[in-house]
């Protein structure tokens, strides 16, 4: 019960963030409410599901580190994107595609942090893009989207940081100046007595092996269990075993929320405004507490898709993947124990 209450516990010192749950909402879906009357409906899906997909990006505690990680999110995530319509094909060339992208950005960390939030983020998108399999004829309108929607919601941000609330403590606040690690640095990873190379190989065969077995089953979207094992494969097993467990407990609560919602709420417009205040309490959490972010994030994605298919549900989909991807990341960890994988 101890190890369970864990999962709930708030980070310490930690408080919600409203503001931010409100402008990522509005980044969201106020172009997708402009474009539809506008008779672009498609396109503003592809800008709603950039500005989601750089909020992801919205880590940084100054507004010059938050505004960096934006735009490089942005532009990176649109790069990603067209590069994955560009160059999708079979199941198994997408399967090596994946692990080749997972595998070299778990090595960008030797560049810091920062570098290897950017490796990891870019990712999704770029695994998101493969599974949608729209064809390099889609890979322009997926890119402009995603780089629209991502600027959006970098304004929207960088404009809600200067409320009256915030100036004190971003004005305070200074990058420090470290000395950059040269190419050399990360080549030197390219030996079999790297951790770093082993975990990284670790977690792009265990990606790789999550979105291949959803491939090949033909499913609905199984790369979330490919995007599960990127998010929760850490180099920290108890870490891993920990985000892990909240995806599973998160996930199952959410999908069972959303499947009552999607069954008995048949307006479409009601159901609307429910997404987006399902939204606003996500990322007003996220800080918070990562389960409880979860939760409200499962809810929200699996009724995007609901309005998007006219009411179909996912929900057992959701956690089915979610526990393939949880039980690949599981695998990783044990592996991570032998004498050959030892990460330390």
């Amino acid at each position: 019960m101890e190890r369970m209450a864990v999962l709930f516990r708030s980070n310490p010192g930690a408080k919600p963030n409203s503001v931010k749950g409100f402008y990522i909402a509005l980044a969201m879906f106020l172009p997708l409410l402009v474009l539809t009357l506008l008779g672009q409906r498609a396109f503003g899906v592809l800008v709603m599901t950039g500005a989601l997909l750089t909020s992801f990006g919205d880590v940084g505690t100054s507004s010059r580190t938050q505004a960096w990680l934006l735009g490089m999110t942005a532009v990176g995530g649109a790069l990603m994107t067209a590069l994955g319509r560009l160059i999708g094909g079979p199941w198994w060339g997408e399967i090596v595609e994946i692990f080749l992208v997972v595998f070299i950005s778990g090595l960008l960390s030797v560049y810091g942090r920062v570098a290897a939030v950017m490796g990891f983020l870019l990712t999704i998108p770029f695994v998101i893009s493969l599974a949608n399999r729209g064809g390099p004829a889609t890979a322009l309108p997926a890119a402009g989207g995603f780089l629209l929607g991502g600027a959006i919601l970098m304004l929207f941000a960088l404009l809600f940081a200067w409320l009256p609330a915030h100036r004190s403590t971003l004005r305070n606040e200074a990058r420090p100046n470290r000395p950059q690690p040269r190419f050399t640095t990360l080549t030197a990873q390219f030996t079999l007595t790297s951790p770093l190379l082993r975990f990284s190989l670790l977690r792009a065969v265990g990606a790789a092996v999550a979105a291949g077995s959803g491939w090949i089953w033909g499913g609905p979207p199984f790369y979330w269990a490919a995007i599960t094992v990127i998010i929760c494969t850490r180099q920290d097993q108890e870490a891993s075993l920990m985000m892990a467990l909240q995806n599973v407990v998160a996930t199952f609560l959410g999908a069972l929320l959303a499947a009552v919602v999607i069954t008995g709420m048949q307006n479409t417009l009601v159901l609307g405004l429910i997404v987006v205040a399902i939204t606003c309490l996500a990322f007003s959490v996220k800080e918070l507490n990562y389960l409880l972010y979860l939760f409200f994030f499962t809810i929200l994605i699996l009724l995007l898709i609901s309005i998007a298919t006219s009411g179909q549900s996912l929900a057992v989909w959701r956690v089915v993947t979610i526990l393939v991807g949880a039980g690949i990341v599981l695998v990783i960890t044990f592996l991570s124990q032998l004498p050959f994988f030892k990460l330390s």
